[in-house]
């Protein structure tokens, strides 16, 4: 695994939510749930993909694998932030 994911953090993050909100973890609001600082995670495995529809896959901190979606909004903020990047 990359060396540019220095902390494990994936499960103490999601104790964390689980124990302030009590509920799924899907049910909680994204701006509630989000880590008070950025955290890295590494993209291991892509699942589906579809310019159309969220982009399902796999990441991980190196010590546990979690499913991760890439929501249409999320995949369009990417774009429109390192479009310089991929055009050149």
């Amino acid at each position: 695994m990359s060396d540019s994911v220095p902390i494990r953090w994936i499960s103490r993050y999601i104790t964390q939510v689980a124990d302030k909100y009590g509920m799924s973890f899907l049910d909680v609001a994204v701006e509630a749930g989000l880590p008070s600082e950025k955290k890295r995670i590494q993209i291991i495995e892509f699942l589906t993909y579809n310019q159309d529809v969220a982009i399902w896959g796999k990441v991980s901190d190196e010590e546990y694998v979690i499913p991760i979606s890439f929501t249409l909004e999320a995949q369009l903020s990417f774009n429109n932030s390192y479009i310089g990047y991929i055009i050149g």
